[in-house]
């Protein structure tokens, strides 16, 4: 019982920060234009990049490794200070390359990516002590006070891109007082930084770290593509499109986010390597995301006005191709996750670096050859998804073969 509602906490959590989301995203298509609206999504993009990379370096690190050793707990609060500092330059930077912002403006995306990945880290923390009933109550107020914030533009200003970014930081602040009010003194203990093992955390998180952001990274330079190729406009029937299996893209990272913690556990219970519950996992992800998929497209006609409200069109077979990669990520997640778990972070990021660059490859080709077909642009990104599943299935079951109950410290060395 105690499985299914922490898993239910996971998901909940999702679909609360997945709610807030789209809910930004409906905002930012209504109001700002096909124009406005391809700006925020490769702001939003850049900015996911740039979370997936903090949440794999120290927030994977905070779940997997022993975060109470002095030296590796040194080396985390080193990480999370690098990231914050990168954070905030790397996103004023992109945000003047994109153009998305006037140049006094730029440092506001800067300062969202600090709060982002601040709130992100106690997110990850609070996900590391299996507290997820308090992580969905923190994301619902996050939520909260970002509608809250709109509701006041909205009566009070016209909605910009710049109000939006302002929300979102507004977002932030409270959960991030929360987890410092929430959490055990020994968790928030600054270590002594002699002696920080940034060597130690670094072998674990940068294949972690380079796995992890290469999705966010393809669908951001994916994102790029489409814009310079074809248009902004075309970039945001492609993203409207995407709004719909926002439902089935929350499910499946609620069960990844359960997934992660519980393989960790059963690694450090002793338990060996076992790709059977991953494929499982696996089968039941697939299964309902191939579902769901099937509902958006039914309900393309009825929601387009709803998402664009009549600005742009959103074609049902774009959401057929958003409903074909959802079903690559559900066959893929639960694998790569337990080859995470058990320390194999290089493998995951082979695996997937080859998924990444067949699928901008062919975007980028049949783009340049065919930019009327541009509808068709996450059927090529999506492509070998499920290719490289497979690949990571047979790649587990014969480390098990290699190493039996051992496998735990048989990894990335």
């Amino acid at each position: 019982m105690r499985r299914i509602l922490g898993a239910g906490g996971a998901v909940l959590a999702q679909v609360i920060t997945a709610v807030g989301s789209l809910l930004l995203q409906l905002v930012a298509a209504r109001e700002l234009g096909a124009s406005g609206f391809a700006a925020f999504t490769l702001l939003n993009g850049a900015l996911v990049v740039m979370a997936t990379l903090h949440t794999a370096w120290v927030g994977d690190s905070l779940t997997v490794l022993d975060r109470f050793d002095p030296p590796v707990r040194a080396g985390l609060f080193v990480s999370l200070l690098g990231t914050l500092a990168l954070g905030a330059v790397v996103g004023t930077a992109l945000a003047l390359a994109f153009g998305a912002l006037p140049g006094a403006r730029t440092p506001l995306f800067g300062l969202l990516v600090v709060v982002w990945l601040a709130e992100d880290t106690g997110r990850r923390l609070l996900a590391a002590r299996m507290e997820f009933a308090r992580l969905a109550r923190n994301d619902g107020l996050h939520l909260l006070t970002t509608c809250v914030v709109l509701a006041v533009v909205h009566v009070t200003a016209a909605i910009s891109l710049e109000w939006l970014l302002a929300a979102m930081a507004a977002g932030c602040v409270v959960p991030i007082c929360l987890v410092l009010l929430q959490t055990p003194r020994e968790e928030l203990a600054l270590p002594p930084l002699r002696g920080a093992d940034v060597r130690g955390v670094g072998v674990f998180a940068a294949w972690r770290a380079a796995q992890s952001v290469l999705r966010p990274t393809t669908l951001l330079l994916a994102r790029v593509a489409i814009a310079a190729l074809v248009s902004s406009t075309a970039l945001a029937a492609t993203e409207a499109a995407r709004l719909l299996l926002a439902p089935t893209l929350t499910l499946i990272n609620g069960v990844g986010g359960f997934l992660l913690p519980r393989m960790v556990r059963l690694r450090e219970a002793g338990q060996p390597l076992r790709a059977r519950l991953a494929l499982t996992a696996s089968v039941a992800l697939t299964a309902v995301s191939a579902v769901s998929s099937l509902v958006a497209v039914l309900l393309t006609g009825p929601l387009e006005h709803l998402i664009t409200a009549g600005r742009f069109d959103v074609d049902p077979l774009t959401v057929a191709g958003w409903g074909a990669y959802c079903v690559s990520i559900a066959a893929t997640m639960p694998v790569s996750l337990l080859a995470t778990a058990y320390r194999h972070s290089r493998l995951v990021f082979e695996v997937r670096l080859i998924e990444s660059v067949i699928g901008l490859a062919v975007l980028v080709v049949m783009l340049l050859w065919r930019p009327g077909l541009v509808g068709l642009a996450p059927f090529y990104i999506g492509t070998g998804g499920v290719v490289t599943s497979v690949v990571l299935v047979i790649r587990l079951h014969a480390l098990r073969s290699e190493t039996g109950p051992h496998v735990a410290v048989q990894a990335d060395r």
